[in-house]
């Protein structure tokens, strides 16, 4: 069975799972979820060490889907960092939610996303999201998801976060997504795992992340300054009329010389003064109205 994994003293039976995977030329598309501040990234930096203790904070963390596209291209083509030689290709995508959500679902970023996770099954990488909410994810872009974790905080005195794993399986027939635990198999039997505690990582790794996580946010911050900027400065800007000249060989000139010199009862009494039928009129007054020339500010009320 898919939910099934074999105990091991000495080894995470998740970990032993998600290698299994792996082995078997498998990817892993995991999510972890909670509240912010709760801890989803240090976990999921966590486990990725379980799995590669040479995992890499600053190579293999990316904060956009660009970053996140730089350091897949990395595991497949020879580079500086050798990413390319590592046995288990892992890359965690931290606040995937700022890049993809259901609101502009829609928008390139998104649907190149939906390709990836389409696509690179064969690649046996390991990509770990984390976001506050499952629900950034699109329905369609879901079912290509293997795992969820939820986290539920951190313990100060044992220094070790919670975690609810759960492994997703999608029925195609019913249209819904179903989730499982992962069972254990002893001795003794099968037994569902419905928890999970991981350790805080270590110092060095929790500083490189801050950095560069610090570095990401204050480039945003700057970003976002920029462009309310530019809206701001847009607003102070005088409009442009930007009407188009009026046909010279219609009666639009003359129209609009009448309306804004004398005003004018309603449409029937304009006609017979501009000495044209209704349908003419009402012609030439719809296309000036589309082009800037809107006749009814100068209607004369009855009193």
């Amino acid at each position: 069975m898919q939910n099934m994994i074999l105990y091991k003293k000495g080894e995470a039976s998740w970990v032993r799972w998600i290698k299994k995977r792996i082995k078997n030329n498998l990817n892993l598309n995991g999510v972890f979820t909670g509240p912010t501040g709760i801890g989803k990234s240090f976990a999921a930096i966590d486990i990725a060490i379980q799995i590669d203790p040479e995992f890499n904070v600053t190579k293999q963390v990316a904060f956009s889907f660009p970053g996140l596209m730089r350091i897949i291209n990395q595991f497949n083509n020879k580079t500086e960092f050798n990413l390319h030689n590592k046995k288990y290709k892992i890359v965690i995508f931290d606040e995937a939610q700022i890049s993809t959500n259901r609101r502009d679902w829609q928008s390139k970023v998104n649907k190149f996303l939906n390709h990836l996770l389409s696509t690179y099954r064969h690649q046996n990488i390991i990509t770990f999201f984390t976001s506050p909410y499952e629900d950034f994810l699109d329905s369609a872009a879901l079912k290509l998801f293997h795992v969820k974790f939820e986290c539920r905080g951190w313990s100060k005195k044992t220094k070790k976060s919670r975690i609810v794993p759960k492994i997703f399986q999608y029925n195609a027939q019913r249209s819904k997504m179903y989730e499982h635990p992962l069972y254990v198999i002893h001795k003794s039997g099968a037994v569902p795992l419905r928890s999970w505690s991981v350790n805080l990582p270590p110092k060095e790794m929790t500083d490189l992340y801050e950095t560069e996580k610090f570095k990401f946010t204050n480039a945003l911050n700057q970003k976002i300054t920029q462009e309310l900027e530019i809206l701001e400065h847009a607003d102070n800007i005088p409009k442009i009329d930007t009407k188009h000249e009026l046909n010279p060989d219609s009666c639009q000139p003359r129209m609009w010389e009448e309306v804004t010199k004398n005003g004018y009862i309603n449409q029937k009494q304009l006609a017979n003064k501009m000495n044209i039928d209704a349908a003419q009129l009402n012609r030439n007054i719809k296309w000036m109205r589309a082009n800037g020339y809107d006749i009814r500010k100068f209607k004369i009320s009855k009193k």
